[in-house]
């Protein structure tokens, strides 16, 4: 009789932590549905404030985006455009041991410090580990993974090479299927794009849209061509011309043409 009385109770126990919520939707815009850990119906709306399981997916459509918080330090998720996702966490000692499985998209993570484990997420192509940091992905399925680092470092590895890199702040990691990982520092305009649909759904602080505006300063590009399109060079070709301006924050500038013909 105790035996089953502690039989039933292990399963309550079971059904209590499976059924517990992980993580809360914050915010949410356009076209994004998700489907129940307990259901195959991938056509369910999602909600502002709705409660997050483990296994629960995600999916944004070409207008959508959310923000996902976790329940127990509150670390950020933020879901762009036309990506898909599982959220994961699994609950010991009033932490969540946290996981996102990525299918593709693009996501900015804003990870606090976790006391337990590393917070991990795994795409097709890579797993990164964090302690805590901030930083972009834009996950692309079987192509590969690109990671851009904010705040704090991350450990990435390649699924099919094993190798090991550390993502640190203003570098870009280029984690592809062949096994390759490299690491260069990111590119301005590469950073300027993803802002640019942060800002499109009012999630640009003010401290980014004034590091946007600096960058945009020194790298602002306008181009003119064909400048002579009668003229003609070599072989009746048509001469070009790309101008590039930089400008700095003093408001000096300096233009570079580039001529190439057709």
């Amino acid at each position: 009789m105790i035996n089953r009385i502690i039989f039933i109770f292990s399963l309550l126990l079971n059904f209590i932590f499976t059924a517990e919520s992980v993580a809360l939707v914050m915010k949410k815009k356009g076209d994004v549905k998700y489907k129940p850990f307990s259901s195959k119906n991938t056509d369910l709306e999602l909600e502002m404030s709705k409660s997050l399981f483990n296994q629960d997916q995600i999916l944004t459509g070409t207008d959508g985006f959310t923000k996902v918080v976790y329940l127990d330090d509150g670390s950020t998720i933020k879901v762009h455009r036309e990506s898909d996702i599982y959220i994961q966490g699994s609950i010991k000692n009033r932490r969540i041991i946290k996981q996102i499985n990525i299918i593709e998209g693009k996501m900015k993570f804003d990870i606090n410090p976790q006391k337990l484990v590393d917070f991990r997420i795994a795409t097709p192509t890579s797993v990164a580990t964090i302690k805590g940091t901030r930083f972009w992905i834009d996950s692309r399925g079987e192509d590969g993974d690109l990671f851009m680092g904010l705040a704090g470092k991350v450990n990435i590895e390649n699924l099919e090479s094993g190798d090991v890199i550390e993502l640190e702040p203003n570098t870009t990691v280029n984690s592809s299927s062949d096994g390759s990982l490299t690491i260069l520092p990111t590119k301005t305009l590469d950073l300027q794009v993803l802002e640019s649909m942060e800002k499109a759904v009012g999630e640009l602080t003010e401290e980014e849209i004034n590091n946007t505006n600096s960058q945009s300063q020194g790298s602002n590009i306008q181009t003119q061509f064909p400048v002579n399109p009668s003229s003609s060079g070599q072989n009746g070709s048509i001469n070009h011309q790309l101008r590039i301006k930089f400008v700095n924050s003093s408001g000096d500038e300096k233009e570079l043409i580039i001529e190439y013909s057709e």
